[in-house]
């Protein structure tokens, strides 16, 4: 292999980080919104924030949505879509319940950007452990 390439490769090993500096902004049963100011540690190579750092804010606002029932839970099942790049700015996790049932609660996650447009669609089961 070129060791341009390996370098590429390479480059795309990095720390990535800042979830700890989102903002809860809204809670009840089945509803969580987050806020988020992108900062540079939360870049991938190419300058936009990471998709997996997307994921974790998503994963993060979809526990919080269903632990506001009042149970203990963690991720089953996810998906997410991400539908265009986001660099600056504040971005807005919004998780909404769609279906609770006795084990499980399916949340349909957003992340927008500061002018409203979709920047990831998610979906996300949660089941659920016991009362807290």
């Amino acid at each position: 292999m070129r060791s341009e390439i390996m370098d590429g490769i390479l480059r795309h090993i990095h720390p990535i980080g800042g979830i700890e500096n989102a903002r809860l902004l809204e809670v009840s049963p089945g509803h969580a919104k987050l806020s988020m100011e992108i900062t540079q540690e939360a870049l991938n190579l190419y300058g936009n924030v990471h998709g997996g750092f997307l994921f974790s804010l998503c994963a993060t606002a979809a526990g919080m949505s269903t632990y506001a029932y009042e149970t203990a839970n963690v991720t089953e099942c996810s998906s997410i879509n991400f539908l265009r790049g986001v660099n600056t700015g504040t971005i807005y996790i919004e998780s909404n319940a769609i279906h609770k049932g006795r084990k499980t609660v399916v949340n349909q996650v957003t992340v927008a950007n500061d002018a409203g447009k979709l920047v990831a669609s998610a979906s996300f089961t949660m089941f659920l452990i016991a009362p807290v």
